[in-house]
């Protein structure tokens, strides 16, 4: 698929009679800026089906990023619920949260956020330390992931080693190896080359074809186009 073109909406039809995998409910938040409040978000209702392919998008200021860190998990709600596989979190404690952080939702960052002096495998094998996976399954499902992503030939190279699309391929394959729910993108192709950031955008289509569940938050309106959902954020609010 090539950038800019549109994704075939009949391939996600299924799930529009699914139960929702990732829920928000009346999400707000407030930030006290001491005399001022900044309401970053004002009562969004948004729901992620399973197998579903969702970009939200909006401008800086958007509210877009506070959606993302209270959809992944990593902030909390002023006031609203996030619903994840129909359980409430927003009563779950800090330990809580970090567990099902760890289990259901991958994180790919625009940053990458790679160990530099560690070796792709071992950057891979960060999330199984903190899960219940026995430590000699380890490599293998960290290399099996490398693999799957295109990178079976650079095991041991260190992530500063490696070129800007091969590190966000490791911050994919690091986000998929425990096998998430929920794939979480937050610019994933944003510090990339044009040419590296439709192999990275395929990758994506190809994993959502492959039946994960994946949201990618953006700025890009083009990179908006490859997927058949795409939310709307204005000054807090849900526009389209």
């Amino acid at each position: 698929m090539s950038k800019g073109e549109a994704f075939d909406m009949d391939s996600n039809s299924a799930n529009s009679t699914s139960t929702p995998v990732l829920e928000g409910i009346g999400l707000t938040k407030v930030y006290d800026m001491g005399e001022v409040k900044i309401r970053a978000l004002k009562g969004v209702d948004i729901q992620i089906l399973p197998g579903d392919f969702t970009t939200i998008v909006g401008k800086s200021g958007s509210g877009k990023s506070t959606l993302m860190h209270i959809m992944g998990l990593l902030d909390t709600p002023t006031e609203g619920q996030v619903v994840l596989h129909g359980k409430d979190t927003t009563q779950y404690s800090s330990a809580e949260l970090a567990r099902v952080r760890n289990k259901e939702i991958g994180f790919v960052f625009q940053s990458f956020n790679l160990l530099a002096r560690t070796s792709t495998l071992d950057n891979v094998i960060l999330p199984l330390k903190y899960s219940n996976t026995p430590k000699a399954q380890w490599e293998k499902k960290a290399t099996d992931v490398l693999k799957r992503v295109g990178l079976g030939d650079r095991l041991q190279n260190k992530s500063n080693e490696l070129s800007g699309g091969q590190k966000q391929r490791v911050a994919i394959a690091r986000a998929l190896v425990n096998d998430p729910a929920i794939i979480l993108a937050d610019e994933p192709t944003g510090n990339l080359d044009s040419k590296t950031g439709e192999s990275i955008e395929q990758l994506l289509i190809d994993l959502n074809k492959e039946g994960k569940t994946i949201i990618i938050v953006t700025h890009d309106e083009d990179l908006a186009r490859i997927t058949p959902k795409k939310v709307t954020l204005h000054d807090g609010l849900i526009v389209s």
